[in-house]
C-alpha cells in the first residue's frame, strides 16, 4: 500500500519549494540563466568538435590527391575544399591531360576559377565533377534520411552537344529568384565591368542539393562551355587568363589507396620531365594536421565552458547556503509544525536541484536550436527547389 502521509508530505513539499523560488523570482531567474549559459556553452563546443571530426572525415575522403602549380600543400587544399584563401596560380589543362592518364586513376576533375555571375563565384568543371557535386554529404545523418532531396538527373548532366549549360547553388536560387531554364552570363574577373562580360548565355539546367558548403553559393558550368565562352572574349578582348584551359587545379580519386605515395612520386617526376612545377597536396594528410591545430582550440573552449559551468555551481552553491541562513526562522516554523528532518532536507535540495534541471534543459535547447534551425531552412530550400524542377 501506498503511505498516504509520506506522499502528502513529499507533494506539501514541493509546493513550499516552489513558493519559495516564486517569492525571490529575481534571484531564481537569474541563477537559471547562468547556469544555462554554462550548460549552453558545454553542449555548443562538444557539438562544434563533433561537427568538425565528422567535417574533417567526409572531405578527407573525398580526395585523395589534389594537383595545382607552386602552392604550398595547406593553403591548397583549404582552397580546393573549404575556399579559404585565393585559388591557385593558373595552368593549362592541356599540358596535364597527359600527366593525368594514369591507370590507377579513378577519375581527375579540374576545377577553373576567374569568372563571376553578379558577384558570385562562377567554377568550370567536368561533367565528373558536377556529378559529385549532386551527392548528399555523408556526415550527417539526417540529411541522408531525407526522402525529396533534390538530385539531379542524368538527362539534365552536360553532355558533349550541350555545354552551355550552367548548375547553381541553392541559395543563388532563393536569393536571386533563379529557375531551371533561366539564362545567365557570365563574365571575367571579381569586379568585372560591363565590357567583361562573355557573349555567351548559359542556360540553368539544374539548382544542386544544399550542402551547408561554398557550393550552396557558387555556380558550376562544364569545362568545355568555359572554354568555349573564353575563346569568344579572346577574340576582341585581353582577357585575364593566358589560355582558354587555365585551370586552378585538379581533384583526383584513387582506385586504391594503397597506391597513393607511388603514384605521387611517379606524378612529381613527370612533371619534372615536361619542365612543370606542380604541388601535389594529400587532403587526408593536410587534414590531419589542420585537425591537431583545432582540436587543440575546441578542447580549450570546452575547457572553459566547464570552468564557466563550475563557477556557476559554485555561485548557485553560496547563494542558495545564504538562503537558508536567512530561512532559519521559516525552518524552525516547520519543525514546529511537525515536518521531519527528512523533509526539510529535500525541499533544502529540491530547489537547487529544480534549477539545475531547468538549466540543464534550457542549455541543451538552446545548443540545438541552430542545427533545428538549419534543418528547417534545408527543409523550405528543398521544398522550393522541388517545385521549381516540377515540369
Amino acid at each position: 500500500m501506498v503511505n498516504i502521509n509520506w506522499l502528502s508530505n513529499t507533494l506539501l513539499t514541493f509546493q513550499h519549494a516552489m513558493k519559495s523560488m516564486s517569492h525571490r523570482k529575481k534571484n531564481t531567474l537569474t541563477m537559471l540563466l547562468i547556469l544555462a549559459f554554462g550548460f549552453y556553452l558545454v553542449f555548443l563546443f562538444q557539438g562544434i568538435k563533433k561537427q568538425l571530426i565528422e567535417n574533417i572525415d567526409r572531405y578527407s575522403l573525398k580526395s585523395d590527391l589534389i594537383i595545382s602549380k607552386e602552392t604550398p600543400p595547406m593553403p591548397l587544399v583549404l582552397f580546393s575544399l573549404f575556399h579559404v584563401g585565393s585559388p591557385p596560380p593558373e595552368m593549362s589543362l592541356s599540358l596535364l591531360s597527359e600527366l593525368i592518364s594514369h591507370p590507377e586513376i579513378e577519375y581527375a576533375i579540374p576545377y577553373a576559377y576567374g569568372e563571376t555571375h553578379r558577384g558570385l563565384t562562377v567554377i568550370g568543371t567536368s561533367t565528373e565533377g558536377i556529378e559529385q557535386l549532386t551527392r548528399l554529404p555523408g556526415g550527417n545523418s539526417k540529411y541522408l534520411e531525407r526522402k525529396h532531396q533534390q538530385k539531379i538527373s542524368s538527362e539534365t548532366l552536360p553532355s558533349t552537344n550541350n555545354s552551355m549549360t550552367a548548375y547553381i547553388g541553392i541559395n543563388i536560387a532563393i536569393n536571386l529568384g533563379y529557375k531551371v531554364n533561366d539564362q545567365i552570363t557570365i563574365a571575367d574577373g571579381n569586379e568585372p565591368k560591363a565590357e567583361q562580360e562573355y557573349k555567351d548565355l548559359f542556360t540553368i539546367a539544374g539548382i544542386l542539393p544544399r550542402q551547408n558548403t561554398h557550393q550552396d553559393d557558387s555556380i558550376y558550368i562544364p569545362i568545355e562551355g568555359l572554354i568555349k565562352a573564353r575563346k569568344k572574349y579572346a577574340e576582341g578582348n585581353t582577357p585575364s587568363w593566358s589560355s582558354p584551359d587555365d585551370i586552378s587545379f585538379i581533384d583526383i580519386k584513387l582506385r586504391d589507396r594503397m597506391t597513393l605515395l607511388a603514384l605521387e612520386k611517379n606524378l612529381a617526376r613527370s612533371a619534372t620531365k615536361q619542365g612543370l612545377e606542380i604541388t601535389t597536396a594529400m587532403p587526408a594528410k593536410e587534414l590531419e594536421l589542420l585537425y591537431s591545430y583545432l582540436n587543440r582550440a575546441t578542447v580549450s573552449l570546452i575547457f572553459i565552458s566547464f570552468v564557466t559551468l563550475g563557477l556557476c555551481l559554485l555561485t548557485l552553491f553560496y547563494a542558495l547556503t545564504s538562503n537558508l541562513q536567512e530561512r532559519r526562522q521559516e525552518i524552525l516554523l516547520y519543525q514546529t509544525l511537525g515536518m521531519s528532518q527528512i523533509h526539510i532536507g529535500i525541499m533544502a535540495l529540491l530547489e537547487p536541484m529544480l534549477i539545475i534541471s531547468g538549466a540543464l534543459f534550457l542549455g541543451f535547447i538552446s545548443s540545438e536550436a541552430l542545427f533545428e534551425f538549419q534543418t528547417a531552412e534545408l527543409s523550405f530550400a528543398e521544398k522550393i527547389s522541388h517545385c521549381q524542377h516540377r515540369p
